[in-house]
């Protein structure tokens, strides 16, 4: 079948993917985190529709409360976090739509599944998408940086409260797909929200604002990195027009996103890249008629330049919204692994090495979980040796 036969997707298609993908879609000794996982059981404790922030309503934005549910392993450690963020066009979905991510409270995860702001649609916007729920949020909406303050909202919300929750606050990750994803990439780039502030925006933290914004890992699916792009990539493939007026990225940053380009570049995580940077790990389907696989490549590259090690998994077979289930039908022939940020930053001259092309196992739900184990217990082990007057690390990040 020709490539662009593969990559073409119907509207009626794309509304479906985008439902599957988001709308359908105290310090202490660390945790044991366990490398075999099991059903979700009582033994994992459950905090429904807990409220970490209030949102007032203004330009392009409407009032109401933010919620988290969070999902807590058995035992008396701290436990290391995954902070979840559903995807559905910024548009739509809620905590709920979680894709299975808290079956890793079996593993030792602590995993908070969070809603953030999503987009306001005008009424006199017909959306270029349409998701079926999309208009059936009952929380708060508006416009970038709304959905990001959120995320670093909850994170500092979580760090706060850690002790309460036997939360490891120095081990912390964000795991996103689609939007979602391109969410938890920004919280892992932009490091602080603070670094946004200026007269283009007012981010000022309003939760908990003395606590740490930073994470110390990053799981995607299928994000979007450079918003400006992504109809170039896709060529006459694509689902939908993203530079449309009534694109999802252009009911994100709140207007026209090819008259708003500086707009644009603040909300792509490329803009945010350096060396304070946590490790990456992304998942992209070659087949992404929505989000092109090589919005995943350009952000490993540029994670590459910063010396951050990170690895992209492109999968061959699969398209945009595939879950755990999906993974488990890809073998090692139907993907390729990309790996960057070996270099020495400290010590390295000249221009970093490009990602190069290695050998690992299919991408599965053990993979992320072998990732979040290592770079997580890494970055607790580093964290430990640092003080809270430290910018490199802990607490204070």
């Amino acid at each position: 079948m020709p490539d662009n036969d593969k990559r073409r997707m119907s509207r009626r298609g794309f509304i479906r993917a985008a439902a599957f993908s988001g709308v359908v879609l105290s310090a202490g000794t660390p945790a044991t985190i366990s490398a075999q996982p099991s059903e979700l059981s009582d033994q994992v404790t459950v905090h429904e529709g807990v409220t970490y922030a209030e949102r007032e309503a203004g330009e392009q934005q409407t009032a109401g409360s933010l919620e988290l549910d969070l999902y807590l392993p058995p035992g008396e450690n701290p436990a290391p976090l995954i902070v979840y963020i559903h995807g559905g066009a910024w548009t739509g979905g809620d905590q709920k739509r979680t894709r299975g991510v808290e079956r890793f409270a079996e593993r030792g995860f602590a995993v908070a599944s969070i809603e953030y702001r999503l987009s306001y649609i005008p009424d006199d916007v017909e959306d270029a998408f349409w998701i079926p729920e999309s208009n059936d949020v009952n929380g708060p909406r508006g416009k970038f940086p709304d959905h990001i303050v959120d995320v670093k909202a909850a994170i500092r919300w979580l760090r706060a409260h850690a002790d309460e929750y036997n939360l490891d606050p120095d081990r912390v990750a964000a795991w996103g797909s689609s939007a979602g994803a391109h969410l938890a990439a920004l919280a892992g780039t932009m490091g602080d929200i603070e670094e946004v502030e200026g007269d283009l925006y007012d981010v000022t933290p309003t939760v908990y604002p003395d606590e740490s914004g930073r994470l110390q890992a990053v799981v995607t699916w299928y994000a979007g990195t450079n918003l400006l792009v992504m109809d170039e990539q896709l060529g006459e493939m694509g689902a939908f027009k993203h530079e449309a007026p009534n694109s999802p990225e252009s009911l994100l940053v709140g207007g026209d996103i090819n008259e708003n380009a500086l707009k644009v570049r603040r909300a792509d995580p490329l803009t945010y890249v350096d060396f304070n940077d946590p490790s990456f790990l992304m998942m992209h389907g070659r087949q992404d008629t929505i989000v092109p696989y090589e919005q995943s490549e350009i952000l490993l590259e540029a994670l590459g330049r910063a010396c951050i090690d990170s690895k992209l998994y492109v999968l061959d077979t699969l398209g945009h919204g595939f879950g755990f289930e999906e993974l488990e039908g890809v073998s090692k022939e139907d993907q390729v692994i990309h790996r960057a940020g070996t270099c020495d930053c400290g010590e390295y001259e000249g221009s970093p090495p490009a990602p190069e092309q290695v050998e690992g196992p299919p991408a599965s739900e053990e993979v992320i979980n072998q990732f979040l184990r290592e770079t997580l217990n890494a970055e607790a082990d580093s964290n430990r040796g640092r003080s809270d007057d430290n910018p490199g690390g802990g607490r204070g990040n």
